[in-house]
This record gives structure tokens, sequence and C-alpha cells, in this order.
């Protein structure tokens, strides 16, 4: 027996309750592993040198030889 549903249904339907438990649960201390830290640390380190990132100075010498 095939049942239809009249209307579609809804798969990544998040509630707002559940949206502010995820929130909180994602804040606190617990809910991040060592992992998270580290690569939370290592991307932090990756986007400080990619925004203050300075352009290196071509020296004239490499032209000379040639």
């Amino acid at each position: 027996m095939w049942f239809w549903r009249k209307q579609p249904m809804l798969k990544g339907y998040i509630s707002d309750l559940d949206l502010l438990r995820l929130r909180d649960f994602e804040q606190s201390p617990e809910a991040r592993s060592a992992n998270a830290l580290a690569e939370k640390k290592k991307y932090d380190v990756i986007m400080l040198l990619r925004d203050n990132a300075q352009a290196e100075q071509v020296s004239k010498q490499i032209w000379e030889d040639l």
C-alpha cells in the first residue's frame, strides 16, 4: 500500500527551540574537542597570514645577471 503526502515533507527543518539549544551548546566549552580546537587555531593562523600579507620586494640583483 502506497501512502502519498499531499505536501512535501520538510526534511531540513530545525525548530526555533532546537536552534537555540544548538547555539547554546556550540558556545559551551565542552562542545569543542581537542581536534576542533587545534583546527580552529590552525585556521586562525592561516587567516591572520592571509589578511596581513605583505608583498616581498624584488631585488634588482636578480635582473642584473641577465
